[in-house]
C-alpha cells in the first residue's frame, strides 16, 4: 500500500532543512495543491504538453519533498505515459483530486497530532498515513 503521507520524507526534509522550514514548506504545499492540479486539468483540456509536462514535473517535485507519495507516484505514472499529451483528463484528474483530498486529511492528522521530527529513530518507526490508492 502505497502512504498518502509519508513521515520518513518529512523526517528527511527536517533533518536538512530544520522543522521549522519543512513544517512551513508541507503547509505551502498544501495550500498549493488544488492550484497545482488544476493547472495539470487546464493543460490538458487545452492540449498544451509542455505546459501539462511542467505542471506535472512540479506536482512531482513537491509531492517528493513533501512525502506526498501517492501524488508523486500518480504523477511518475502521467509521465510516463507517452505522449503525455494523450492522458485522458478525467481519470488523471480525478485521482489526482482525490489524493489531494486524501494528504489533507493525512496532514491534518500529522498536525494535530503534534508530529515533530525525531532524531535517530529509523525510517521504519515513523509515522505512515497509508491510505489505500
Amino acid at each position: 500500500m502505497i502512504p498518502v503521507l509519508d513521515a520518513a520524507a518529512f523526517e528527511s526534509l527536517a533533518d536538512d532543512l530544520g522543522s521549522r522550514i519543512a513544517s512551513d514548506f508541507l503547509t505551502s504545499f498544501d495550500a498549493l495543491l488544488t492550484e497545482r492540479v488544476q493547472r495539470i486539468e487546464h493543460a490538458l483540456k487545452m492540449h498544451d504538453e509542455e505546459e501539462l509536462i511542467t505542471a506535472i514535473l512540479s506536482l512531482h517535485a513537491s509531492a517528493a519533498m513533501a512525502g506526498a507519495t501517492q501524488l508523486q507516484v500518480s504523477a511518475t505514472r502521467a509521465l510516463a505515459h507517452q505522449p503525455v499529451g494523450s492522458t485522458p483528463s478525467g481519470p488523471l484528474v480525478r485521482k489526482l483530486q482525490g489524493q489531494a483530498a486524501a494528504f489533507k486529511d493525512a496532514l491534518a492528522t500529522f498536525h494535530h497530532a503534534g508530529y515533530a521530527p525525531s532524531i535517530g529513530q529509523s525510517p521504519s518507526s515513523h509515522v505512515r498515513y497509508p491510505i489505500a490508492e
